[in-house]
Parts: structure tokens; C-alpha cells; sequence
């Protein structure tokens, strides 16, 4: 198997580890929501979804996280800031599994960081 002749660093966020040698640690799921397309989302520009099927795609993820073995994280989209912000509130309610926030642009993506 291939080794990284450097020294590699593992990092936990929140309860879920990443880096380190191939093969050191588990592959981590990361599940995408809200990306454009997204059939849960129903207005991008103002961020509005359906919560109900939201949360069960979420709750579905930690399910089988749970079931495998495999951590997971989720990578919350928005596509304008305010977007962004009201998922990234939604999913903290629901969740506690480490998310990334990710949206089409940088100015996007700043904006929605928790304040």
C-alpha cells in the first residue's frame, strides 16, 4: 500500500478524524444538501427547503454512518448568503456531525460563517 514518506498529521473534528497514512483511518462520508439542484430546495436565493425531508436525509446519514462504522460530515450549500446562513442554522439544530460551508463563491462562503 502506498505511505506518505513525511510524517502526516491526523486531525479530529469534532468526533470524526481525518489524515494520517492511507489506510490509517476510515474513508469519511462527506453527504452534500442543499447543492444547486437539489430537489429538497425550493427557492435558492432566499434558502427555503423542505425541513422535514432535510432532516430525515441528514438523520438517514448519521443512520448508516452508525450501522458501517464509516464517520461522516456533511457539506452544507448555499447558493447567496442568506441561503447559507438559514441552512447552516438548520442543520446545527439538528445535527452534531461536523459540516463544511460551501457556496459558489468566497464573498458567499464568508458571509455565511457563523457570526
Amino acid at each position: 500500500m502506498f505511505k506518505f514518506e513525511r510524517v502526516q498529521s491526523i486531525f479530529e473534528i469534532g468526533k470524526v478524524k481525518v489524515g494520517g497514512q492511507p489506510g490509517e483511518l476510515p474513508t469519511v462520508l462527506i453527504g452534500s444538501i442543499f447543492h444547486e439542484g437539489h430537489r429538497i430546495v425550493q427557492d435558492k436565493s432566499s434558502g427555503l427547503f423542505n425541513r422535514r425531508e432535510a432532516e430525515r436525509l441528514i438523520l438517514v446519514q448519521e443512520e448508516m454512518s452508525e450501522k458501517t462504522g464509516i464517520p461522516c460530515m456533511l457539506d452544507v450549500v448555499g447558493e447567496s448568503s442568506e441561503a447559507l446562513i438559514k441552512h447552516v442554522e438548520f442543520v446545527s439544530s439538528i445535527t452534531d456531525s461536523p459540516f463544511l460551508i460551501n457556496g459558489p463563491n468566497a464573498f458567499i462562503r464568508i458571509e455565511g460563517r457563523i457570526t
